[in-house]
């Protein structure tokens, strides 16, 4: 069998964080193969570099295995959004594995395009590696006399299926009131919001959905930057310091830095008439043109419920922030999320969270200052959510024509240093399978808030004009 290791170049800012031990790793993955699965022989292979060099090697290796296994240990975007599809091309019994809050997104995108595209691919995304070594051992069907790529599949699927999580913690969830506004309510406040997306370069006034997009420039918002005056940036940093239950990487001058930020956003909306904020923070950060992370910025915002904000210049998961305050008067968390079919368990990941999720006089829940997680740099925030609680998710395709929606039972956060510092763990409500099966469609965001609230929201979409798509 070829086992291919997708991994990134040391250095390069990426899930699981900049600098993983990956020969560890890979020398973990490879002993746990040869030990559980003793009547197969491997032959790996790591991938890192560009698809234009790393595809003809992964060929090179296929034409020589009977199956391949691909895991997939790092979110390399330029290279797996080529490498998975091509892969699910060959017609070759084959394996993706994703490597929990290490190739996620990736894996979710463009593992599930792969899948779409050609139903012989089986995917895996378990924090459970014996549901792996079940699902490798049925290549041994193809080295049987009557063995054959359909009874591997067969082999592998129940294998695979077998291992869902058929028994989650259950449980009523706890009460959650929520007032929700009408949709013409809705529907006007959008038709009078402007956000702000920050980015590079000047981009053409947007409208949609009736939302005004307007675009900021890096120059513009460092200008508003370097105008703060620091011992205001001073007291907020003392403030959130003081707040938080406890600062485990950033300096204080990494938190000023990020309250000097915060001002500038503030400054910035409310001189342009604005009620929202995204910025390409990454983009930013790691070309210096953004001086510090936004991160404890958007949780300052977004906590005193007036103003929002939100990470990557995501005018997508603005739109959704901005349904969930007007019509359930409630903060949201933008994620990156992570599969667990172990649990039958969502991760919603990212470092930048509200500590006010059941509404703007809810007693805030506790919250760490951490570094942004990929690079292990600057002041971010992990904030430990209310258990317990239904929630719904959203996310949106490209045009902002159809609405994905989930919903979830919120059962814990994980604490894990692999990936973005804030992770809430949440039951899925219906089929694990299907959610892994859509998420190509609709990218790696979800946008999540407390409560039931799907009705309203399918209302909501009707009164738009766009789809909604059930993913469980």
């Amino acid at each position: 069998m070829g086992v291919v290791h997708i991994v990134v170049p040391r250095g390069f800012k990426a899930w699981p964080c900049v600098d993983f031990d990956y020969p560890t790793r890979l020398a973990e993955i490879e002993a746990d193969l040869a030990a559980g699965c003793p009547g197969l022989a491997f032959e790996s292979l790591t991938v890192e570099a560009s698809p234009q060099t790393e595809i003809p090697r992964v060929r090179k290796l296929a034409d020589r295995v009977d199956g391949l296994l691909v895991f997939v240990l790092a979110t390399n975007w330029p290279l797996t959004i080529e490498l998975l599809p091509e892969i699910g091309s060959w017609a070759l019994s084959t394996v993706f594995v994703d490597e929990p809050y290490a190739g996620s997104g990736v894996f979710l995108c463009h593992g599930a395009k792969a899948l779409r595209e050609n139903n012989d691919v089986i995917m895996l995304s378990s924090t459970r590696f014996q549901d792996v070594l079940d699902v490798v051992n049925c290549f041994a069907e193809l080295g049987r006399p009557d063995g054959s790529h359909q009874a591997f599949l067969a082999a592998a699927e129940k294998a695979r299926s077998g291992n869902l999580c058929s028994q989650c913690a259950g449980g009523p969830c706890k009460d959650d009131p929520i007032h929700v506004q009408s949709v013409e309510h809705v529907l006007d406040r959008l038709k009078h919001s402007k956000i702000l997306r920050v980015v590079s370069d000047w981009l053409p006034v947007e409208v949609r959905h009736g939302v005004t997009i307007e675009s900021v420039t890096f120059d513009e918002i460092n200008s508003a930057y370097h105008a703060v005056d620091r011992q205001q940036a001073k007291s907020w940093a003392n403030r959130w310091m003081a707040e938080a239950a406890d600062i485990r990487e950033p300096s204080p001058k990494d938190v000023e830095d990020a309250a000097a930020i915060y001002l500038a956003m503030k400054q910035l909306m409310e001189g342009r008439g604005a009620r929202g904020i995204t910025v390409d923070c990454l983009g930013g950060f790691y070309s210096g043109k953004l001086p510090g992370y936004p991160c404890l910025g958007y949780r300052q915002l977004n906590d005193d419920g007036v103003l929002l904000g939100t990470c990557e210049a995501r005018v997508p998961d603005m739109l959704s922030m901005l349904i969930f305050r007007d019509m359930f008067n409630r903060n949201s968390f933008a994620s990156d999320p992570v599969i667990d079919t172990s649990t039958g368990q969502i991760i919603y990941a990212h470092c930048v969270a509200p500590t006010k999720m059941l509404g703007p006089d809810s007693k805030p829940n506790a919250f760490f200052l951490r570094s942004h997680a990929e690079d292990n740099l600057g002041a971010s925030i992990q904030s430990i959510m209310p258990e317990g609680y239904m929630t719904t998710s959203i996310g949106w395709d490209d045009e902002l024509t159809t609405m994905v929606l989930h919903q979830a039972r919120a059962v814990g956060n994980v604490d894990e240093d692999r990936a973005c510092r804030t992770k809430l763990a949440a039951e899925v409500e219906g089929d694990m399978d299907r959610l892994l099966r859509e998420w190509d469609r609709f990218n790696w965001h979800r946008v999540t808030v407390y409560g039931d609230v799907r009705e309203p929201l399918e209302q909501l979409a009707q009164a738009l004009g766009v789809a909604v798509v059930l993913e469980a």
